[in-house]
């Protein structure tokens, strides 16, 4: 239970929760999108009524992503409440206040006037006026990777919006302003969908297989493979999990392989042996597109030369050195079958001594 002790709070209020909002930032990130769809898709196959907006668009090398077609660009009906200006410090303990006889209002110049009647020989002077929000329609919004609401474009000039919501923040980034009733924040985690993957379970909620793979792609891009600094045994064991139940490795990630069949790869090796020590089994590197490897038969040569490439150097030719058996029989060739006279002892005899 990673995060546990930060959840006490947002474990009580998911129960009864009816509506959910997860907002993204401009031009979210693999990783982004990948982690909110996985939280996303978890809370809809709950029966959560859940929204998931993101005010740019989409783009093609993220459309894989499971859940990606729910993804919204503007805000549903009804999104917005009722504005509650609160007076800090002028009610008595009674809930009454006295020094106020009645209140007024009218519109001027496109503008809306307040009046506040004081009583005679009273004072009324608020401490602090504070707006208030109130049945935006969301009983919790999730902010996935941002350091501020601002970060939020659009969505930071509708303040109706978050206030009356409890907000969950959940980033990596150690600029974080820790804005939300809820902070998951852990900038030592290698990837947003990592951090997801500890916090759905200790949420308690069981990931399936669409989600792991959400979450596997964003792990992935985000580390470049496995292969990131701030890649440790909570990653791996992040990516184990997600792989036990289903998750698949994103499209075009190659096992690096070994001479000498080694090939080029599209992307950063990784180290599937750390992943299959943390799933407690084997896990075999495949080699795609490599049919059976057949050895060639060695062939003994000699060398000839054949030209003079230069004043010390000549090039020679390599010809392969028949069998004996496929050498022609031709005049000149010496048989190499032993002569038996050339086995018997020879004396040699002269007509004088030297």
């Amino acid at each position: 239970m990673k995060y546990d002790s930060m959840l006490s709070e947002l474990k009580n209020i998911i129960p009864n929760t009816k509506s959910i909002l997860i907002a993204l930032p401009p031009n979210p990130s693999i990783d982004n999108l990948a982690s909110s769809l996985a939280l996303f898709l978890t809370f809809e196959g709950s029966g959560k009524e859940v929204t998931v907006v993101c005010q740019t668009d989409i783009t093609v090398g993220q459309a894989h992503l499971f859940g990606v077609d729910q993804i919204q660009k503007n805000l549903p009906p009804g999104g917005g409440g009722n504005l509650t200006l609160t007076l800090e410090g002028v009610a008595a303990s009674d809930n009454t206040v006295p020094a106020l006889e009645k209140l007024d209002w009218y519109a001027e110049n496109n503008n809306l006037n307040l009046v506040f009647h004081v009583l005679p020989g009273q004072t009324f002077q608020p401490a602090k006026i504070v707006p208030k929000y109130q049945g935006s329609g969301f009983n919790l919004i999730f902010v996935v990777g941002v350091v501020n609401l601002n970060v939020l474009g659009d969505y930071s000039i509708n303040p109706q919006l978050f206030s009356g919501s409890h907000i969950v923040n959940i980033d990596i980034q150690a600029s974080n302003t820790n804005f939300g009733q809820t902070n998951i924040v852990d900038n030592n985690s290698s990837s947003l969908s990592e951090v997801m993957s500890y916090l759905i379970a200790d949420l308690g909620f069981t990931l399936d297989g669409d989600c792991a793979s959400n979450l596997l792609a964003g792990i992935f891009d985000a580390t470049a493979n496995l292969s990131g600094s701030k890649v440790s045994a909570d990653t791996f064991m992040a990516v184990a999990n997600c792989l036990r139940v289903g998750g698949r490795k994103p499209v075009g990630v190659v096992t690096p392989a070994t001479p000498p069949f080694s090939q080029p790869s599209t992307q950063a090796a990784y180290d599937w042996n750390a992943v299959s020590a943390a799933l407690g089994q084997s896990i075999t590197p495949q080699l795609s597109g490599i049919s059976d490897f057949a050895v060639p038969p060695v062939v003994s040569s000699s060398s000839q030369p054949v030209a003079d490439a230069g004043d010390h150097e000549t090039v020679y030719k390599q010809t392969p050195k028949p069998s004996p058996e496929e050498r022609p029989l031709v005049e000149g060739v010496v048989s190499e079958t032993v002569e038996p006279e050339w086995l018997t002892p020879k004396i040699f005899k002269g007509s004088s001594l030297g």
